[in-house]
């Protein structure tokens, strides 16, 4: 699959962004706490490798990867330029975040809201690189809801899955974020589903709407090649967030450990689908 280190480079990315969002809700009970701050410095640590290792792995998707650099010369115009830009500064600020906490001991939820922001902001413009291509099944919102969602989903799974506020003084606050990750969770389930008919609808007519040949791809038809996998995915993404759900709002049992697999197992499976247009 030649689009593979585009899928891990925006999962990769996207669950950075997901991880970062929580250590920022997470960051004002974590502050009086030396051992919280600790936990912290781990999650943040994983937050600013995976989405380093996400950069990487999108310039090998170049011809030449060098030329990688010459992507920053339009960002007036260039979703690719900003989408570049905005996830620059956003690991920039994050590992400075992460670093200063390492040194200074110092945990500063201001700079890792600022963060989230701007890694929000460069998934919106990497949904757009794509919303705007000539591909008819990128060529419309799900893509952001797609994108977005990965966010929510890997971060409330990052989340059940390190150690972050599992201190005796924050077990409650653990178990109130726990709790929003299972909100986020089902509500970016529902709204995806809710989203299907209208995007199927809109594949149906978008080859008599849309005159853009995409040739030698034939995105419509690999799309409906992949209906077997989209459904399969689409139900161990169901079965995932019920365990996922159950177990985390009761704030026991080992099915969240299993329903989080099922989750990431989906949000894999769902990019391969969108990436797989040949």
């Amino acid at each position: 699959m030649h689009e593979l280190p585009l899928l891990i480079f925006t999962l990769l990315v996207q669950g950075s962004v997901g991880m970062t969002l929580f250590l920022a809700l997470a960051a004002g009970k974590a502050k009086p706490l030396p051992a919280a701050k600790n936990q912290m410095l781990l999650a943040m640590l994983i937050a600013f490798i995976s989405g380093g290792l996400g950069l990487i792995a999108s310039t090998l998707h170049l011809g030449y990867p060098l030329n990688a650099f010459n992507a920053l010369r339009h960002v007036a115009s260039s979703w690719l330029s900003r989408e570049i830009v905005l996830a620059s500064i956003y690991l920039a600020i994050l590992g400075l975040c992460t670093l200063i906490l390492l040194v200074k001991k110092q945990l500063l939820g201001s700079m890792l809201a600022i963060a989230t922001l701007l890694g929000l902001g460069d998934v919106w413009c990497m949904s757009a690189i794509y919303a705007h291509s000539s591909i008819i099944t990128w060529m419309h919102y799900d893509t952001w809801l797609m994108f977005y969602g990965s966010i929510f989903i890997l971060g409330a799974v990052a989340l059940t899955w390190l150690p972050v506020l599992k201190t005796p003084q924050t077990v409650h606050a653990r178990q109130s974020l726990v709790r929003l990750a299972v909100v986020m969770v089902v509500a970016t389930l529902a709204i995806r589903l809710l989203a299907q008919p209208v995007y199927v609808q809109y594949l149906a007519c978008a080859p008599l709407k849309n005159s853009v040949v995409t040739l030698p791809h034939q995105p419509v038809e690999a799309f409906a090649e992949l209906s077997s996998l989209r459904l399969f995915t689409w139900i161990i993404s169901v079965v995932g967030a019920v365990l996922f759900a159950v177990s985390g709002w009761r704030g026991r049992g080992r099915a969240i450990v299993v329903g989080g697999l099922l989750l990431v197992v989906s949000e894999i499976l769902f990019r391969f689908v969108f990436f797989s247009i040949h």
